[in-house]
């Protein structure tokens, strides 16, 4: 009988062996007998811990919200802060756009599990299933509505107004683009990999963008 370690420890080789797994092949092209095989697991294991191929492919969703979440969530949470407060300054809130950017670009762009996680996340976009459901409430809806809290009365617009709504996905989308445009991005640039330096070049880029938006619902 395994120990709670040791159960602990196949679970999670299970979630990452699964992660790879699902993200080169989609749901339907992922053989369970690959996932156990790369995960140095039986394949028993898929069902015992998961219920079956289903329960594992919410597992890594959720594994991916958990990692996102732990990464965003400080950035977000002060976010939420300074727009509920009324002492907040309109350039407060510019700095607090800026600052979520550049943890965006250091999450997304630079690190390499976000290149595992960017392709289910892509996939659920194309053919969503259940587990978008996941992703977008505890991933996406929170950094949409933290965005446009302090975006909103930079702008002068309402919280659900549909312009609102578009600028912050252009916000956020041209910041995505460095991630799963990445080959496009690498080769006119003629780079070989994103180095430190690089992912300096790419959140000055992006806080342009970032502050040319802002900037639109300044005063004439």
């Amino acid at each position: 009988m395994l120990a709670a370690g040791e159960k602990a420890d196949a679970k999670q080789r299970l979630i990452e062996a699964a992660l790879r797994v699902f993200g080169e092949h989609g749901f339907k092209g992922a053989s369970t007998r690959a996932i156990a095989g790369a995960a140095g697991v039986n394949i028993a294991a898929i069902p015992y811990y998961f219920g079956g191929k289903e329960g594992l492919y919410m597992g890594v969703v959720g594994h991916i919200a958990d990692q996102i979440t732990a990464r965003m969530s400080p950035g977000l949470r002060a976010a939420e802060q300074l727009a509920s407060d009324s002492a907040t300054t309109p350039e407060q809130r510019r700095q607090a756009m800026l600052a979520l950017g550049d943890r965006f670009i250091s999450m997304m762009v630079g690190t390499e599990e976000a290149a595992l996680w960017a392709r289910i996340m892509v996939r659920e976009q194309f053919d969503p299933t259940e587990a978008f459901d996941v992703l977008y409430s505890r991933v996406m809806a929170p950094s949409y509505m933290a965005v446009s809290r302090l975006l909103g009365p930079l702008l002068g617009l309402p919280a659900e107004s549909e312009e609102l709504k578009l600028r912050i996905f252009s916000v956020i989308g041209q910041a995505l683009i460095f991630r799963v445009a990445r080959t496009a991005v690498l080769r006119r640039l003629e780079w070989d990999a994103y180095t430190p330096d690089r992912l300096d070049q790419i959140r000055a880029a992006v806080r342009a963008n970032i502050i040319a938006i802002m900037d639109a619902g300044r005063p004439a």
